[in-house]
């Protein structure tokens, strides 16, 4: 159980890490690198799976610098079709990334309607836990903070991960991380498509091949639980090209064909 959760806090660490941009001043970039150095370095003493660090996935897409897309978010007026336990905990994990993406790009209103529809799957899914009152106010008390912002939304759901593991909830973690990938990768694709210099997100796509393989590891032996066994054959396509991948590289191919799995399974779930 202990090496399950480290690597499940590790794991979610690279997926919500996809969509951390930082657009700060010097001081504030080095700060936040500093800090997410140091959390990496506490994360690598207590697990050595090969998966790409929040650290390094921050710097690649700083360097590519792209714009906030309007729209690519799941919208959040679809919160209330989400009947089912794996819907709710799935769509936790995508609303998280979204959480993450409008975050770091400043997006007021957009990180507090996500905030909001998170706040409400967690409570819907009876995870007491990561999103409480508290959190709100701190929100709103630091809504002009970018890096504090992120430090705090991590942070929750650090908390709301440990709190299902403990509870013996794995499989509903594992569709919260596999939620939170699903839609990082989504979002990185759509920037690359539109993206005149593309390198630094073909890099960082490439790169998903070593936690998608963890992921789905650790997804295996609970196959026999249908709503993780659905997911994962939804995961084999996209699993598939990135088996045919090799480095930090995609072909053309490559690209389009995991930009169109990941949208089809992303748009499913969504």
């Amino acid at each position: 159980m202990k090496n399950y959760t480290n690597t499940l806090r590790v794991l979610t660490l690279a997926m919500l890490a996809i969509v951390f941009f930082s657009c700060g001043n010097k001081q504030a970039k080095q700060a936040e690198e500093l800090q997410a150095e140091s959390k990496e370095q506490a994360f690598q003493e207590v697990t050595s799976y090969p998966i790409p660090t929040s650290f390094e996935v921050v710097q690649m897409i700083n360097k590519a610098g792209a714009s906030f897309i309007i729209g690519i978010c799941n919208p959040v007026d679809n919160v209330g079709k989400y009947m089912t336990e794996k819907a709710k905990a799935v769509n936790l994990g995508i609303y998280g990334a979204d959480l993450a993406y409008s975050t770091t790009y400043q997006m007021k209103q957009e990180t507090m309607n996500f905030l909001k529809v998170c706040k409400q799957l967690v409570e819907e899914l009876n995870i007491n836990a990561g999103f409480t009152p508290e959190l709100a106010l701190n929100v709103e008390k630091n809504i002009d903070n970018k890096d504090s912002l992120i430090v705090i939304f991590t942070n929750s759901y650090y908390e709301t991960y440990r709190t299902l593991v403990q509870n013996q909830k794995e499989s509903l973690s594992l569709l919260v991380v596999a939620g939170s990938w699903i839609e990082g990768v989504y979002i990185t694709s759509q920037i690359a498509l539109t993206s005149r210099d593309n390198t630094e997100f073909i890099k960082i796509l490439a790169n998903q091949k070593a936690p998608l393989a963890k992921l789905m590891e650790l997804m295996t032996p609970r196959g026999d639980i249908p709503e993780v066994k659905e997911l994962m054959d939804m995961l084999a396509p996209i699993q598939a090209i990135y088996n045919k991948v090799e480095g930090e590289k995609l072909t053309n191919d490559q690209f389009q064909m995991l930009m169109e799995e990941i949208t089809k399974v992303r748009n499913a779930l969504v």
